[in-house]
């Protein structure tokens, strides 16, 4: 195999790593600290730049390996009496495997690189909603809470309206008892006052 298809495998390869560790059940916050560090760390924009470049070649790759396979089998159609040479057919047969191979090899990258990146913009996107989920949630515990405080305060106030309703009653009451004694009192200094009035009469009257 030929450096660059051997350069197309690792590729393959490490194709295969990322999205197995895409997939792998991680914690929120691993997985959240890794999509952060893919998105904006700069030496991975530049690392996906250099993977464009390298797609295009293989894209390249691929097109020359269907090109060779439809020569292939023209030769074939071409030349069918050479087949009955042992030889000959051995070395056509592993033409086409190789052929074959190599399709196989550049058309697995591409597909999986356009899956790597349809499940890495996904994941992305899930990351982005559960922390919209989770801020959401905070601010719905705040807000309970504040209900909470609210309500105690509103059931605090209350008991205290109705212990100052129930001083204000005994207060009127109060009020009320000591208007009373002041009548009665006022009454009997008019009484008392009447009685030395006609006690004073009847002395002057001996």
């Amino acid at each position: 195999m030929t450096i660059y298809y051997t350069l197309t495998f690792f590729i393959l390869l490490l194709e295969m790593f990322s999205f197995c560790l895409l997939v792998l059940p991680l914690p929120f916050r691993w997985r959240s600290a890794l999509m952060r560090f893919v998105t904006t760390s700069p030496v991975m924009a530049k690392a996906f730049y250099g993977l464009k470049i390298v797609f295009g070649f293989i894209f390249v790759l691929f097109a020359d390996t269907i090109n060779r396979l439809q020569r292939i089998e023209a030769e074939k159609e071409e030349d069918p009496a050479n087949f009955h040479d042992y030889g000959y057919e051995a070395s056509f047969k592993a033409k086409k495997f190789y052929a074959q191979r190599n399709l196989y090899l550049t058309g697995f990258t591409l597909f999986l690189s356009l899956i790597l990146e349809r499940t890495c913009t996904l994941v992305t996107q899930m990351l982005k909603r559960e922390e919209e989920l989770d801020a959401i949630k905070k601010e719905a515990a705040l807000t309970s809470e504040d209900q909470n405080r609210i309500i105690q305060s509103e059931k605090s106030y209350k008991d205290q309206l109705a212990k100052l309703t129930e001083e204000a009653k005994e207060l009127r009451q109060k009020e009320r008892d000591f208007a009373s004694l002041k009548k009665r009192a006022a009454q009997q200094s008019e009484e008392y006052e009447r009685l030395i009035k006609e006690e004073e009469k009847f002395n002057l009257c001996k």
